[in-house]
């Protein structure tokens, strides 16, 4: 049992990052579950046993920094409280929590034509369209909008596993003065965005967001960020993916050319695509692929040349 002060730290760290919470017991603390979004708080943690768990959606795990690490809490943070109960981090298992996420309860289908005088459908939709997103791809990727709740007057975009489980999802505001354009499920990005939509058998491409693969259209896989995760490596070296397009903003050259040539090393062929000043969903599908077939595959020689450019 840790000390009184140490478990203040605990409770602290966890309302920052979760919010409010009620006091069940001593040691008992009850969150909103960030993975379901359920309208009650039934996220259960004991800052004593460590144990949590969400008496919804069945998300739970033995030791508080799986739970900390899900919700993409800093290192030094997770380190602290690793440091009050005397956990090892040679010997903690990095995959003792079991996550189920869910989209949130307000989804309403793109697909779905609502009766009526709807301003928010209206405004959804002619977001998506001027980013040249119709009919066609709301269904293949099962894009939705929210009119209420935590993820009100925003676009959702659902990515599923290889099983077909929801295990992330996009949430952008579809009105050009929200000051937050993104608000995204507060769980670890360390998953296979659109692993349903991936023929692991054909080149695939790497971009950064759900926007860029779904201008891209074939094989393309939103890292969600400007590094593959561990989950997207393993499964690359799994398939035996032999041909990989790295297509990421300007802003990530550097971290582009890690990857590429971290997969180049490993006997991968590798592209590496430089769009200039505008991302795959500004340019569209055919100014991609006439830019890609322009790509040579990338080399050493490549990689110090571009270092150099970059200086």
């Amino acid at each position: 049992m840790i000390s009184l002060s140490d478990k203040n730290i605990v409770t602290s760290v966890l309302s920052k990052t979760l919010g409010t919470y009620n006091t069940l017991a001593k040691s008992e603390l009850q969150f909103y579950c960030p993975f379901c979004n359920h309208h009650k708080p039934k996220l259960q943690v004991n800052t004593d046993t460590q144990k949590w768990h969400c008496w919804v959606c069945n998300s739970g795990g033995k030791k508080m920094t799986s739970l900390l690490r899900k919700l993409d809490v800093d290192r030094a943070t997770i380190a602290k409280i690793r440091e009050i109960y005397g956990d090892s981090v040679y010997v903690q298992k990095e995959d003792d929590a079991v996550v189920f996420v869910s989209l949130p309860k307000e989804f309403i289908s793109l697909s779905e034509i609502p009766k009526g005088f709807n301003p928010e459908y209206r405004n959804a939709i002619h977001y998506l369209t001027q980013r040249g997103i119709g009919l066609k791809e709301i269904v293949k990727y099962g894009i939705g909008y929210c009119k209420e709740g935590l993820y009100a007057r925003r676009i959702i975009v659902p990515s599923y596993d290889s099983d077909g489980k929801v295990n992330y999802f996009i949430s952008r505001s579809y009105y050009q003065d929200e000051t937050m354009k993104y608000k995204n499920p507060p769980i670890s990005k360390n998953v296979i965005c659109f692993d349903s939509q991936t023929n692991w058998d054909e080149p695939i491409v790497l971009c950064e967001g759900v926007f860029d693969a779904i201008a891209i259209r074939r094989n393309a896989i939103p890292l969600l960020g400007k590094f593959p995760s561990k989950l997207l490596v393993e499964k690359i070296f799994a398939n035996g993916v032999k041909d990989i397009t790295i297509s990421l903003d300007n802003d990530a050259l550097r971290e582009a050319l890690k990857a590429a040539d971290y997969f180049r090393k490993q006997g991968i062929k590798v592209r590496l695509m430089k769009l200039k000043d505008k991302d795959a969903s500004e340019i569209g599908y055919e100014n991609f692929y006439n830019q890609l077939k322009e790509t040579k595959e990338f080399d050493i020689e490549d990689l110090m040349i571009t270092k150099i450019m970059s200086l």
